[in-house]
Parts: structure tokens; sequence; C-alpha cells
């Protein structure tokens, strides 16, 4: 029989021959082969129902009483070895542990119709692309519902989906005037990115007749036809009517830029735009055909008159300046205060008006201020004097060609 020196000195020698590979455990009392801590891994993992924590392992085993670092290596290369276990987190996680796993999610999933895999992390431990990927190889196969192919971290039942589908339908289709998704969200309790897939699903299909503004945004607004063919109607009756349209009336009606919905509905039509409406050719015509006749008649005209009333001054007077434009009648019309035409020969009218007063005041003024008065002497010697300049002028410029 060997003493317990003699065998230390016989496991020594093997080492240092590199004939035997062990592991002094932390006391040194003894030695571990690479294959026993294999196997006490495996066992461990087996009986913690295939997840274990390798940094509990020298803890938890007096058999491993071996540095972590020891322990971690056996584990890697069990990784490497077989396929069906994996090393997540310092944490050993095989095959079946997933599958029961998966069980476990499933009844969650079949009583609340969706769980978030943001909520099994927590429960689990586990990070969500591991959950992600290990739950998606089983789904069809041990978990009855469907991962959300917009928002990967939700995973439904089809019963769940149908049920807010039909809520969905039911909800927009009731919908008459836009409205904005979020309100709709926080109101009724829908899953955000569900009901963005399933209203663009209704939409893109003609289920629902709308179409959804501003994409899968905060600021998303449903839009009805029913209403955009109100407000499509509302506007073209206003227009036959009236000729003319004002922003603030289609700012009111939901349409957030009205000069561009004008153009683009009233792409034929000749309109001419001012700063907060625009006005149709029989308009223009309208005041163009009384300007004129105001001006060939040596009258004036308060084109305001002729103006629907909602129409600012600065709008009118944009207007007139086209008319007057198209007119070229600047030589015998005035514009006055943005809205008055008045033309050159009533203004000449008017003057002949004011000429006995005129003349009368002037000689009162003449009497009154004696000073002020230019007698035809005083013409004679202002005459004169500019005749003296003319010839002092001369007489300087034929010196000055002798001279040269």
């Amino acid at each position: 029989r060997l003493s317990e020196r003699n065998c230390i000195e016989i496991v020594t020698k093997l080492i240092a021959e590199k004939q035997l590979e062990v592991v002094h455990t932390l006391d040194g009392k003894e030695y571990v082969t690479p294959a026993q801590i294999s196997r006490e891994i495996r066992d461990e993992l087996h009986v913690c129902g295939g997840k274990y924590g390798i940094c509990f392992l020298p803890l938890d085993l007096e058999v491993i009483n071996v540095d972590l670092l020891h322990i971690e290596n056996r584990a890697n290369d069990i990784v490497k070895s077989e396929k069906t276990i994996q090393l997540v987190l310092g944490q050993l996680i095989n095959e079946s542990y997933l599958d029961q796993l998966a069980e476990e999610i499933n009844d969650k999933l079949q009583e609340t119709g969706q769980v978030t895999v943001s909520e099994l992390c927590k429960t689990y431990d586990l990070p969500g692309d591991f959950l992600i990927q290990a739950l998606s190889r089983r789904l069809g196969r041990i978990i009855r519902g469907q991962l959300d192919q917009e928002n990967r971290g939700v995973i439904f039942t089809e019963a769940f989906v149908s049920r807010h589908r039909a809520r969905i339908r039911g909800l927009f289709t009731a919908i008459t005037r836009p409205t904005p998704v979020s309100n709709l969200i926080s109101r009724y309790g829908f899953q955000e990115h569900l009901l963005y897939s399933v209203l663009e699903e209704l939409v893109n299909t003609g289920r629902l007749k709308g179409t959804v503004v501003g994409g899968r945004q905060d600021k998303a607004v449903f839009v009805p036809d029913i209403y955009a063919r109100t407000q499509s109607n509302w506007v073209d009756s206003f227009f036959k009517q009236n000729c003319y349209l004002e922003f603030d009336a289609l700012y009111r009606l939901g349409i957030p830029d009205p000069s561009g919905y004008i153009k683009k509905r009233y792409k034929s039509t000749q309109l001419l735009f001012l700063r907060a409406a625009c006005v149709g050719h029989e308009i223009v015509d309208q005041v163009e055909a009384s300007v004129e006749e105001a001006i060939s008649s040596g009258n004036w005209i308060d084109v305001a008159t002729l103006l629907p009333s909602s129409l600012s001054v600065e709008d009118v007077g944009i207007l007139l300046q086209q008319v007057m434009r198209s007119l070229n009648k600047n030589s015998s019309g005035l514009v006055f205060s943005d809205t008055f035409v008045v033309s050159e020969k009533f203004l000449s009218s008017c003057a002949d008006l004011f000429s006995d007063m005129m003349q009368q005041k002037a000689e009162k003024e003449m009497k009154n201020n004696p000073v002020n008065l230019i007698t035809e002497e005083d013409l004679k010697q202002a005459s004169g004097l500019d005749n003296s300049y003319a010839n002092k002028k001369d007489k300087k410029d034929e010196r000055r060609k002798k001279a040269t």
C-alpha cells in the first residue's frame, strides 16, 4: 500500500510528463479530473431542470470545489460539444428547459391573449434577443400564437388578433370626421403596433374607406372617405355659388393647406390667388368691366362694393392692381385707398368746381398781404436779369475761344 506522500509524488510526476490532467481543489487536498467536472455540471443542470448558473457550482457542490475559472472552461467545452446546451449570461440552458419555458408561456398566452418579451425577460432573467429566437422556433409547435412582424417584442393568439380586428373595424367604420389615432389608442386600450398593422390591412384591402395621414406617428390621423367627400362637396358647392373661396373657411373644414388643395382640385380653372382667398374669373371679369365703364364715362367706382365683404382691403387692392394692369388704363384712371378707381376726366371736372373759389381766395390774400403781389414790372426785371446773365455767359465763352 502506497502512502499519501508517495501518491502525491506519482501524480505530480504524471502531471509534469503530461500523462495526467487534473485540477486542484480550492483547499489543495484533492485532485479532480476535467471529465469529472463536466459530469458534475451535466448532472447539476439536469437536477435543476435545464437551467443553472455556473457561478453557483463551487458553492453548491463539494465535489467540484475548484476555482470558477476551471468550471467556466469546462462549461464552454460542453456548449461547443453539445448543440442542445447553451451558455447565456453565465447560465447553462438546455433544450428541455426551453420547451418547458415555451409551455409555460403558452399557458399564459392562452389566458391573456398576448405576452410581451420585455415581461418575459424580467420573469425568467433572460435576454430579449435570445428569448425571441428560442420562442420563434416553437411557434405553432408548442406556442399557439404569432409574433408581431412589426414589433417582434409581442406575441398574440389568433383569437386575440381576430377580436381586436373586429373592434378596430367597427370603431373606424363609425368614424365620420378626421380623428387622431393616438386618442383612440389611449381611450380604448389598443396595442399600438397591432392597431397600426390591422388598420393598414383594412385600408389596403378596402374594408375601411379612408386614409391614414401622418404614418405611424403620434400625429397620425384617420380621415374617412365620407368626410373627404362631404368636404369636397361643400367646397364645390360654395365655389359654384359664390365664385370665390376663403382660406380660413377651408382651414375650419380640416384642410391644412388650402392653397395647395384648391390648385390640385381646380387644375383647369382660371383662378386669381390673393393673400387670404382666391377668386374665379367671373368676379375678375365683373370688376374689370365696371372699372372700364367708370373710366370711359368719366366717373369713379368703389371696387369693394362689387366684391364679397369677407375680402380684406389688402386682397381687394391686389385684385384691383391685376385689373388695372390688364386694362392698361393707368394714364386715364387713378387708384386711391386700394379700392377706389377715379378717372382723370372726373378729377378735372372736380377741379373746375373750385376755380372761382380759388380765384377769390387769391385776390383776398393779395389784399391782406401786398408783399406777396407780383407785378408786371417785377416780371420784366426778372426777365432782364436772366438776359443779362445769358449775355455775360456768351461773352465769357467767346473770350475763352479766342484764347485757345
